[in-house]
């Protein structure tokens, strides 16, 4: 049976909605008419249609869209309720478990201190991790001693062989042994960690994995502060973003939306996780730097309206633009992204698909097979957040729900609805 909501739950007062852009970032406290930005906004309605057509579908309990051009907000939208055991309208600042759209948090944070000169790309890991000196290779079910060390870059490219065990039942046994998830600190999961062995030789191919985890890991060690102080210190503080963290306070936790799997065989939602009104809500113990942030769409558009903006706010530099240009090309092998689904291309990179340091980047629009643009930075999360900016249309979009196992194409979805609204394209 498909869920649906009362009329009253899919369309929040427009009160709710103002409240909400409040929280949004100071060069976009108002929605601009789209006109102004090469945007038709009759067209640009269909995000509007696209949001309430998932949520009267059942398809997710309720989501929050966002669309800025040229750094002004054009789109802001809350629909649904904040889950199926929760009827509480979303709103534009509800709190979403953004999983791996951590990661590219964690890169600039790791970036922060490259430029500082604490560490150089192909700086072996083990320098700065010890624990992890000494891996080794499942090779066809042998293991053996790596061939090559694992550096820098491999963490930021997803090179390192580390794996998170996708449709690897061994490989996810041994996971779930080491009982990664229930580490109670950062030193004791690396240690765990280095138990693991690696898919391939750091190098030798793309495995999605706990490769950002391992990253940052190593701004801890660099800087002598846990990820999140350090966060809070070097990124959210200067750019605004009072919403992010790795632990809700209390004062906040009614402002969480709540955790959604889709069931397959039921063909609907259920909730994995209630409403944890208890103060220090984490999404794991230790501060994970591949999926343990939770923020809201506001605070992660101020987050990319940096990387927009060549690394710049308020008339100060978080990163150099010439870093941001490095970071943000791709740096994967073309015997990686050339490769073929069916064979061994990763799904999770995707048709069309390369990485930069820390961050997606599409490198060829046609062979991904939709509508979007080459140079398009973008990732996303576990539960259904999705983001993208696109350098040549300068976009933003980003799409907040909390649905594990989704089969729906929101994010393919969110592009057409998107770009068909353009009026002035810049390509």
């Amino acid at each position: 049976m498909i869920f649906r909501f009362a009329s009253s739950i899919n369309r929040p007062p427009l009160a709710l909605i103002f409240i909400g852009l409040l929280s949004l970032p100071s060069f976009a406290e108002e929605v601009v008419p789209a006109q102004a930005v090469g945007i038709s906004a009759e067209r640009l309605k269909r995000v509007d249609a696209l949001s309430q057509r998932y949520v009267g579908e059942g398809r997710v309990a309720g989501m929050v869209t966002l669309v800025s051009r040229h750094g002004k907000l054009v789109q802001a939208r809350a629909e649904g309720a904040l889950g199926m055991d929760n009827p509480l309208p979303m709103q534009i600042d509800t709190l979403f478990r953004i999983y791996s759209m951590t990661k590219a948090v964690t890169a600039v944070a790791a970036l922060i201190l490259y430029e500082e000169g604490a560490f150089h790309l192909d700086d072996p890991v083990e320098k700065f991790l010890p624990a992890l000196a000494g891996l080794q290779v499942d090779d066809d079910g042998v293991l053996r001693d790596v061939k090559v060390p694992m550096t820098m870059h491999h963490l930021f490219t997803h090179m390192a062989g580390l794996s998170y065990g996708y449709g690897d039942a061994e490989h996810t046994a041994r996971i779930k042994a080491l009982d990664l998830a229930g580490s109670p600190d950062t030193a004791t999961y690396i240690k765990r960690l280095a138990k693991l062995p690696l898919k391939h030789d750091p190098g030798a191919g793309w495995r999605y994995g706990f490769a950002t985890d391992v990253l940052g890991a190593v701004v801890e060690a660099i800087s002598g502060q846990r990820l999140g102080a350090f966060m809070a210190e070097r990124i959210f503080a200067r750019l605004g973003m009072t919403d992010t963290f790795f632990e809700v306070p209390e004062d906040k936790l009614h402002r969480l939306a709540s955790n959604h799997f889709w069931n397959k065989g039921a063909n609907t939602m259920a909730v994995v996780s209630g409403l944890p009104f208890e103060p220090g809500y984490r999404v794991s113990k230790f501060d994970a730097g591949g999926a343990g942030l939770i923020s809201t769409a506001g605070d992660y558009l101020k987050f990319l309206e940096m990387l927009r903006r060549g690394g710049e706010i308020d008339g100060e530099w978080l990163l150099s633009p010439k870093l941001l240009k490095y970071m943000t090309q791709d740096h994967l092998p073309k015997s990686i992204t050339d490769a073929n689904i069916g064979q061994d291309h990763d799904r999770n990179l995707g048709l069309g698909g390369g990485h930069g340091l820390g961050i997606g980047v599409y490198i060829d629009p046609v062979r991904r097979g939709v509508l979007s643009s080459k140079g398009e930075l973008d990732w996303g999360g576990a539960a259904g957040t999705v983001y993208w900016l696109d350098p040549v249309e300068d976009l933003i979009v980003i799409g907040m729900t909390q649905l594990f196992a989704s089969p729906w194409r929101l994010r393919d979805d969110l592009s057409v609805a998107t770009y068909q609204s353009l009026t002035v394209t810049l390509e």
